[in-house]
């Protein structure tokens, strides 16, 4: 009787693993990493399949959604793939301070220009917003994750704070918004 209630548990057990398993990684997926506290490394954002170098990375480049709500795997959807090497939710589609690290940036590949640019350098590290800034602010902890994402990638691949983009383009996926906080985030880059 035990055994046979051993085996039933194990059978049960194991077609809810099954149920609950994730779906393999292709090659578009979307790699979440958390940066909700200040102090959190973001080490892991350089363990890419080609090293990421100081000699392939010059510019930063940063932008909104212009949406509302999404994440990467929104962006991917809207546009036909992840065009960005990072975004960052805001809680509504993806969690808020949430860096969502796309395929390109894994490996090392140029970023597509977001809609309303002709073209984006390919030695610039493009990163996204979730949000529409012509709206609403970014929230508190989505601009956290980007000082952080961004003081990090500053330091380790030595991109000087006027290498580091933001455009003020109204109405455009290609600018940052009329509400995100411009003079506040340049007096937080790195020089």
């Amino acid at each position: 009787m035990v055994f046979l209630t051993l085996i039933g548990f194990m059978t049960g057990t194991g077609a809810l693993l099954l149920a609950l398993e994730q779906p393999p990684m292709t090659p578009d997926a979307i790699n979440p990493l958390f940066a909700s506290r200040a102090n959190q490394s973001l080490d892991a954002i350089f363990h890419t399949q080609a090293p990421a170098t100081a000699n392939r990375w010059r510019y930063i480049y940063v932008h909104h959604a212009r949406l509302p709500e999404g994440s990467a795997r929104t962006l991917a959807d809207v546009h036909g793939g992840v065009g960005d090497h990072f975004v960052i939710g805001n809680g509504r589609g993806a969690s808020d301070g949430e860096i969502q690290i796309s395929q390109r940036w894994i490996q090392q590949l140029s970023a597509t220009p977001p809609a309303g640019a002709d073209y984006i350098d390919p030695a610039c590290i493009s990163i996204c917003l979730i949000g529409d800034f012509d709206r609403a602010m970014p929230t508190n902890i989505q601009i956290q994750a980007l000082n952080q994402l961004v003081a990090t990638l500053q330091h380790r691949l030595s991109i000087p704070a006027e290498k580091v983009i933001v455009r003020d383009v109204s109405n455009s996926p290609a600018g940052i918004g009329q509400y995100f906080p411009t003079s506040a985030f340049r007096a937080q880059l790195l020089n």
